[in-house]
């Protein structure tokens, strides 16, 4: 394989956000860090536009493209999306923070939120799908621009200063309040919490923008992702069999790719974010760095926490850096 690429999806670290007995040490991904290049490069779909599709936008249209996850029709164009996560907001004496983890709903809540919700706020020109069990979309008839942070980099974190600013701000603040009255006792919530689940007790809406127009390529790297952004690019560049993500390196070499992209989670199927980096390391990066010194891979990149690394076999042999934890790399 002459190129893996590594995109850590949701692995946002503020500087001094996390002590270094809260995370684990992940000896192979400090090693891939610490051996080849890094550069500035914030926002991983951002980065991926540009990369993979050629386009610069000032906005990412993180929901106009993952839309295009669920459908193969290229005539299928999707305007004033956005994304609609659900979260657990824990209110404070001065403050709200989001969460440390978001919600995850079962199909059946998806669908009775859904329902629920369209009853609600279709009079009002909103509707609301369900992309997977942490992703909606919300899409309305009107046209709005502002600027939101995706959840995902606010978790643990106040949400005031991250809140939808911007020329059409005030409509989506005006519904995610609207949201937070209507989820506050909702059936859905209370069944949560009989269960020990977290609530839902809002929805934040991020990430809209209209598609951009792009070129179809015959070149793309093999995509192993579930990540419904990724997922959505691809099909818009035209590679419409996309096939299900690998469970680990071993699996993705086994279908002799030239080039490959998978996109990793801290999160995961798991609600420890220790565990599922330790997973990354055991089927991941611990793998990518063997192949690269196997000669297997030529190189590996790394977006993670909005900085790209780039390690070669030859980068590998730079043994007088001096080893750094993957956290003093990152943060």
């Amino acid at each position: 394989m002459q190129e893996l690429v590594l995109i850590f999806t949701d692995l946002f670290i503020a500087a001094g956000a996390s002590s270094p007995q809260s995370v684990p040490p992940l000896p192979a991904l400090s090693a891939l860090l610490a051996r080849g290049s890094v550069h500035e490069e914030a926002d991983w779909r951002r980065w991926a536009l540009r990369t993979y599709a050629g386009v610069q936008v000032e906005r990412v249209p993180v929901a106009a493209v993952s839309r295009r996850a669920l459908s193969e029709d290229p005539a299928t164009v999707v305007h004033n999306a956005w994304m609609a996560t659900p979260v657990h907001l824990d209110a404070g004496l001065t403050d709200v923070h989001m969460s440390e983890h978001l919600p995850e709903l079962d199909q059946d809540e998806q669908r009775t939120l859904t329902a629920d919700f369209n009853r609600q706020f279709a009079a009002d020109g909103w509707q609301l799908e369900f992309l997977s069990a942490k992703a909606a979309l919300l899409s309305t008839a009107a046209s709005l621009e502002a600027d939101t942070v995706d959840p995902a980099r606010l978790l643990t974190q106040s949400i005031g200063a991250a809140l939808p600013s911007g020329p059409g701000s005030s409509q989506l603040r005006r519904v995610m309040t609207e949201v937070q009255m209507w989820l506050h006792g909702h059936a859905l919530n209370e069944a949560r919490e009989r269960r020990g689940a977290p609530s839902v007790n809002s929805l934040w809406i991020w990430g809209g923008g209209v598609e951009p127009a792009v070129q179809p390529s015959r070149n793309l790297p093999h995509l192993m992702s579930d990540d419904a952004f990724l997922l959505g690019l691809w099909r818009m560049l035209h590679a419409r069999s996309v096939p299900a993500p690998a469970a680990s390196l071993a699996a993705l070499r086994a279908r002799e790719s030239e080039s490959s992209v998978a996109a990793l989670s801290r999160v995961g199927d798991s609600h420890s974010p220790a565990q599922a980096l330790e997973a990354i390391e055991r089927d991941w990066t611990a793998p990518a760095l063997q192949a690269l010194k196997n000669g297997d891979v030529q190189r590996v990149r790394l977006h993670v926490n909005d900085r790209l690394f780039t390690t070669t076999r030859r980068d590998l042999l730079r043994f007088w850096r001096a080893p750094r934890s993957w956290l003093e790399q990152v943060a």
